[in-house]
């Protein structure tokens, strides 16, 4: 893996917290913040993925409610929905 040196300013109450919690670890400071930094994307990466799997069940529902339970069912609605809005 390829790495890229960044300068980071951070406030010195900031800084001794993380090198205390990196030495509790055994790890150096970068590879404390290396890490912290991996998690917090791959949290929001696994919160948008959550959110997409809350509008797939909230849509899903809808469908079901409107009707619409097969494939074929929604492709047919939105063909009607384009056939009347381009009237």
């Amino acid at each position: 893996m390829s790495t890229q040196i960044i300068n980071l300013s951070l406030p010195k109450d900031l800084v001794e917290r993380i090198d205390k919690a990196a030495l509790s670890q055994y790890a150096s400071r970068s590879e404390y913040i290396r890490q912290a930094v991996v998690g917090r994307l791959r949290n929001e990466q696994d919160e948008g993925w959550n959110n997409l799997v809350l509008l797939s069940e909230e849509l899903g529902s809808k469908a079901r409610r409107a009707g619409l339970l097969t494939d074929d069912d929604f492709v047919q609605a939105v063909k009607d929905i384009r056939s009347n809005n381009s009237r």
